[in-house]
């Protein structure tokens, strides 16, 4: 059993319809089965009673029980983030109603005369499989998430091409149409699929819809890329990272005003774990060499040495030309606090001896030569060059 729970398709709209869909699908279900909704017989879509344009809608939002409503807004879930990711909101609003709608009408015409025991269908599983045939049209290399399970012992997780997951649902249910016993939901899914297909095609053609290269047709004729697999980025991913960056300099502008009243106010902890923190963020806060200082003497008040020696490293990088006292104290850092002769003497060799004022170079001078006397007393360090 595959169960899809995601996709690597580039998402290029939020899948804003989607979640609309799958909230009205579950507030449809549960109002009906607490009493909330009235029970109507639109919810059904009938057959041999003629046709009720307005079934052909609502049948789409009920389902028979839990877990057929749950198998389908997992559906939806996935291959609408697709669909929708590469039409927008209303666009993929429209085709989801337009294959569930048309899929129903011609589903109550074929059956008009009917008089079997089976009195109709409902559910959104025709309109699921048809935004599928559309998926498998617009991005048939990218995959489909999945849990896989056999027994309860034995699962797993794989990532399966849409094209082969589509493939696999669209054979089983073409072999259980022809088996005995079919309840006949198997050709409402695949009558989805055949909608959504030249729908989809239909779009692409009138250039409606942007694949870049990646669509059904170009796989079919072999112009696809063979060295990457996911499209590139388009005008609409563009704009999605231009908010984010937006976002991330509102974020570092208020970081900034923050970290700097801590440093104001001797908060040295509080300042380096805001630092810290905003590393991730757009490349996180960019400080003055002064407030490099000023945050290095405030955790060495603190006696938080290994706190502050990653932080005198990155100013040492940050600014070379005026490292070399940093250098020197570092340097006395890991000779005193963190026993690393080795990474003492390496500091040290950096240092430019003639520009330094006398009490640092005296200071350097001691530093070595108690660097040297610890490696020649046996002193281990492991310097694997992080702090």
């Amino acid at each position: 059993m595959l169960i899809p729970y995601g996709t690597d398709a580039p998402v290029y709209y939020w899948p804003l319809a989607t979640v609309g869909l799958i909230v009205a699908n579950v507030v449809a279900f549960v109002g009906v089965m607490n009493g909330t909704l009235p029970v109507i017989d639109d919810w059904l879509l009938w057959y041999g009673d003629g046709l009720h344009p307005v079934q052909w809608l609502l049948s789409m939002f009920m389902h028979g029980g839990i877990v057929h409503l749950v198998g389908n807004m997992v559906f939806l879930w996935v291959f609408g983030l697709v669909v929708e990711g590469k039409l927008g909101w209303w666009k993929f609003l429209a085709c989801y109603l337009a294959i569930g709608v048309t899929q129903s009408m011609f589903e109550q015409i074929v059956m008009l005369n009917y008089q079997g025991d089976v009195a109709g269908s409902l559910g959104a599983s025709a309109a699921i499989f048809g935004v599928m045939g559309m998926a498998v049209v617009w991005a048939p290399l990218n995959d489909i998430h999945c849990l896989w399970a056999l027994r309860l012992y034995l699962a797993g997780s794989v990532d399966v091409p849409i094209i082969g997951f589509a493939a696999l649902y669209a054979g089983m249910e073409t072999l259980f149409l022809l088996l005995p016993g079919d309840s006949g939901s198997s050709w409402l899914h695949l009558s989805g699929m055949a909608i959504g297909i030249p729908m989809a095609l239909i779009l692409l053609q009138a250039k409606l819809v942007d694949c870049e290269g990646w669509d059904l047709l170009h796989y079919i004729r072999g112009e696809h890329g063979s060295d990457q697999k996911k499209p590139r980025q388009t005008e609409h991913a563009a704009a999605i990272e231009a908010r984010q960056q937006h976002r991330d300099e509102q974020q570092l502008h208020e970081a900034q005003k923050q970290f700097a009243f801590y440093l104001q106010n001797g908060n040295a902890v509080a300042a380096l774990l805001l630092y810290e923190k905003m590393r991730e963020v757009g490349g996180g806060l960019s400080l003055a060499y002064s407030e490099f200082l000023t945050l290095i003497n405030a955790l060495h008040t603190a006696k938080r040495w290994k706190d502050s020696a990653p932080l005198m490293a990155e100013c040492i990088e940050r600014f070379p030309d005026r490292a070399d006292p940093i250098r020197v104290k570092l340097a006395q850092i890991c000779v005193v606090e963190l026993e690393r002769p080795g990474k003492a003497l390496e500091l040290l060799t950096d240092v430019d001896s003639s520009k330094l004022p006398e009490k640092h170079a005296v200071l350097a001078q001691r530093v070595a030569a108690k660097a040297r006397q610890m490696q020649n007393e046996g002193v281990v360090e492991f310097d694997d060059d992080t702090w």
